[in-house]
């Protein structure tokens, strides 16, 4: 047999989406045909083509709204023809006028910039159709060491309508090749700004540094870099931030610095790099801080800090920190990631955090392998104010389940439970501190479990805890939702609770199940380590 030629397509030189050079006509009568609609008596009428459509009948106004509604929910969409706002410009000419003239469809932009002679005059296009509205801007320019200033000038030219910006530079590591002095002390409106960088030179880092810091507005900053660099980080304006998302792959960081910079800090994320206190000094109150997010190996930190407001705190780890070595977990436990590592998260510094700082946790997520010990001392710690609980990468048994459930439905009397007298400082000498005694039930304020891992319990035991939870007296709020894994002993009664009547009509309560996860491949092996950057 004849093997069929191959026409391989050119893809398009940009990130702009084409619309086909050639349109297939639309026979109405055929499609009708083929829906049976000719074997009606009475086959519906389709009207002309050049008849107006019932919805354009609407006010402009009410078009307007609706347009609004048909946008991509993305905070930087990629043009694409096949989505509004340029979806809307194709059905008819109206359409098209009207999506063109309302400018709150065009606020919003991200751009792959590769082919300056088609991507800068479409920049230029779409951003001036959203006149003087305020914009999220989004570029990520690949500069293969090569001047890239016409873009930069393009968007520079709205700078003063910037509200939430977005740089991805990569490949940067000759002397400035780029400025962005048009926009210097002209972005009055810029709030929130997101910086990721690869092989970029501090010489190269320094235009956006200098730009922040002309940013009279500037409340949120997230950076992401290959090299920590404290001096870098420490000229962007750190008093005015609210929110701060710190993310460097390599060397140290003084955090410290950082942070007795940032007073009016409210919400930080740490991920990387590792922490190193240059200059030891007394303990740190940043008084208006309520949320954290940090890795678990930078937890160290909280013994030098103060949080006197903190509400929410999620502990992460770094996912392919151990992938490798430990990959075989996954077989034996479909719940549990591939990266679970076998050296146990400490939470004595946390716990020691929130005595020192007297704070009320309201939200804890803890995706660190730790032992069910030390997760059940964390949550004694928050028990009186603890609203939401996500459990990743840590074993459930039967103790923890039983400590969460309501005492009116607790079999047993006697619990294996912490003495409290025990130094929190030594978590491991807890194992050999267990005293059989009358347990109050944890957490009497908590509406929302996710268990995201292993349920290793017996049977019923976690049913009883939510059945427990469910219809309760004054004094304790009744859980709202539970994420259960795939394939738990007790889904099936969960499930069967309000159809055989065991929650209340008026009660509020949704069953999550999280599918089994996939074995998870570790593609790191199969690529050289990049050099770190030379120039820094």
């Amino acid at each position: 047999m004849k093997a069929r030629p191959r026409y391989p397509r050119k893809p398009p030189s940009s990130s702009y989406s084409h619309s086909p050079e050639t349109s297939t006509a639309i026979n109405v009568s055929e499609i009708a045909r083929r829906m049976g609609s000719e074997e009606r008596e009475c086959p519906p009428a389709y009207p002309h083509p050049q008849t107006p459509m019932y919805i354009s009948c609407l006010p402009p106004e009410i078009m307007a709204e609706i347009f609004a509604f048909c946008l991509p929910s993305e905070t930087f969409p990629i043009p694409s023809r096949s989505e509004a706002p340029l979806l809307l410009t194709q059905v008819s000419s109206y359409w098209r006028t009207l999506a063109i003239s309302t400018p709150e469809l065009w606020t919003a932009l991200h751009i792959n910039y590769k082919d300056p002679v088609e991507d800068i005059p479409a920049c230029n296009n779409w951003l001036s159709r959203s006149i003087n509205r305020p914009v999220s801007l989004s570029i990520a320019i690949d500069f293969g060491e090569k001047p890239q200033q016409e873009i930069l000038d393009a968007i520079c030219k709205h700078s003063r309508r910037w509200k939430h910006v977005r740089f991805d530079f990569r490949h940067l590591l000759c002397p400035p090749m780029y400025s962005l002095d048009s926009a210097l002390d002209n972005v009055p409106q810029l709030s929130t700004f997101e910086f990721h960088a690869r092989d970029i030179s501090n010489t190269n880092v320094y235009p956006i540094t200098r730009l922040l810091a002309s940013a009279p507005q500037l409340r949120q900053v997230s950076w992401v870099d290959d090299l920590a660099d404290t001096k870098t980080i420490m000229e962007l304006p750190l008093g005015q931030l609210s929110h701060l998302s710190l993310a460097m792959e390599h060397g140290h960081l003084d955090y410290l610095q950082v942070l007795n910079e940032c007073l009016n800090l409210e919400h930080v994320k740490i991920t990387k790099p590792l922490f190193r206190a240059i200059h030891p000094q007394q303990s740190l109150c940043l008084p208006k801080l309520t949320s954290l997010n940090i890795a678990s190996d930078l937890t160290g930190i909280f013994d030098h800090l103060t949080l006197p407001s903190l509400r929410e705190v999620c502990i992460h780890t770094d996912l392919d920190k151990h992938a490798q070595s430990h990959a075989h977990l996954s077989s034996s436990l479909p719940h549990v990631h591939p990266s679970l590592s076998t050296e146990l998260w400490n939470p004595a510094t946390f716990c020691t955090l929130i005595e020192r700082s007297a704070c009320s946790i309201t939200s804890l997520s803890i995706t660190s392998p730790m032992a069910e010990d030390a997760l059940m001392e964390c949550l004694r710690r928050s028990s009186h104010s603890l609203q939401k609980l996500s459990v990743e990468g840590t074993g459930v048994g039967d103790v923890l389940l039983k400590s969460l459930t309501h005492p009116s439905n607790r079999k047993d009397q006697h619990l294996m439970a912490y003495d409290t007298r025990v130094n929190i400082d030594s978590i491991e000498s807890l194992e050999g501190n267990r005293l059989a005694v009358d347990v109050e039930a944890l957490c009497p304020r908590l509406e929302e479990i996710a268990f995201d891992t292993r349920v290793r319990s017996t049977q019923d035991v976690l049913a009883n805890m939510v059945e427990s939870r469910l219809n309760l007296a004054e004094g304790w709020t009744p859980l709202r939702r539970i994420r259960i894994a795939e394939g738990q002993k007790d889904v099936e009664r969960l499930k069967e609770f309000r159809r055989t009547g065991r929650i209340d009509p008026s009660t509020t309560f949704s069953l999550d199940i999280i599918p089994r996860k996939k074995p998870r491949i570790n593609t790191r092996n199969y690529f050289f380590r990049r050099k770190l950057c030379a120039s820094r």
